[in-house]
């Protein structure tokens, strides 16, 4: 597969995978829920997905929507490097530890998932309702980078800055939104959080067009911004996200319609998990 082969097939997977996903907005007392179906342990959504995602790895993704395989150094040398990143990341097979499992490898394919989403966001209505996205944050190197989880510049009039947290807890999605709400406290409280985002958007400004990125100075996030958070976790587990959510939603300092909640429930969880980690494997090495 040479460089411009790649660059074709991952633009073709993310276009089927976008015209698979459909979207409803639940307004709630305290935020919006983004419904999302299509999601699946089906072989071409599989597929779609891993293809992304090893794109994400390799670096042909790049921060503002556009796919790079050129990017890629394509010698044996290039090619094995690819390969050693995403057995990295997700180990040589599914015979793993469990605490591998659900503290680097899931929460790594979790976060890689709604990256995937941010990037077909503006394909697909009501993914990002508060503003159209122009430069997606990449997501960590290492699983266990404690740092933002997600991060995009998005223009709704002025630009703005959404700022996501992404849990994978099979059981409980209740704690993935504590736990993320925590971090949301801190944006404006804590100074190293403040440093992260800062950087973050001196990273993402260069993507931007001039005249945009003349406006991405001086905080002016603290006046736009949306925070998102997105509980992953096992369809059996049912939850009403239309209900208020007072104690951790409703402290949020954004307006209600700024405040995104995206509840992946995922049918057979650790199935849906093992096959993409497979399908990755199994593409990479048809690069």
């Amino acid at each position: 597969m040479n460089q411009d082969e790649l660059k074709k097939l991952i633009e073709s997977e993310v276009e089927s995978f976008s015209k698979n996903i459909d979207v409803d907005i639940l307004q709630a007392q305290t935020h919006h829920s983004i419904l999302i179906t299509g999601i699946e342990n089906q072989s071409s959504i599989i597929r779609s997905i891993a293809v992304y995602m090893v794109g994400l790895i390799s670096h042909a993704i790049e921060a503002n929507l556009q796919v790079r395989a050129d990017l890629i150094e394509y010698t044996e040398v290039g090619k094995e490097e690819i390969v050693q990143s995403v057995i990295e990341t997700i180990g040589e097979d599914n015979n793993l530890n469990q605490d591998f499992k659900e503290d680097e490898r899931n929460p790594w394919l979790a976060e890689a998932l709604i990256h995937l989403l941010l990037f077909i966001s503006n394909r697909v209505k009501n993914l990002h309702p508060v503003g159209e996205v122009l430069v997606v944050g990449l997501v960590h190197d290492d699983p266990k980078d404690k740092g933002l989880d997600l991060t995009a510049l998005y223009q709704s009039g002025t630009l703005g800055l959404t700022i996501g947290e992404c849990k994978a807890y099979k059981l409980n999605p209740n704690r993935a939104i504590s736990n993320a709400m925590e971090f949301f406290d801190g944006v404006d409280s804590k100074r190293k959080t403040g440093k992260r985002i800062r950087s973050q958007v001196q990273t993402l400004r260069n993507f931007l067009p001039k005249e945009l990125s003349m406006s991405a100075t001086h905080g002016f996030w603290k006046n736009e911004r949306c925070f998102l958070t997105t509980p992953v976790y096992d369809s059996s587990i049912t939850k009403d996200w239309s209900r208020s959510r007072k104690k951790t939603l409703g402290s949020l300092k954004v307006p209600i319609d700024k405040r995104l909640v995206i509840p992946l429930a995922i049918e057979g969880f650790d199935e849906f998990f093992d096959s993409l980690a497979d399908e990755m494997r199994v593409f990479v090495r048809e690069i």
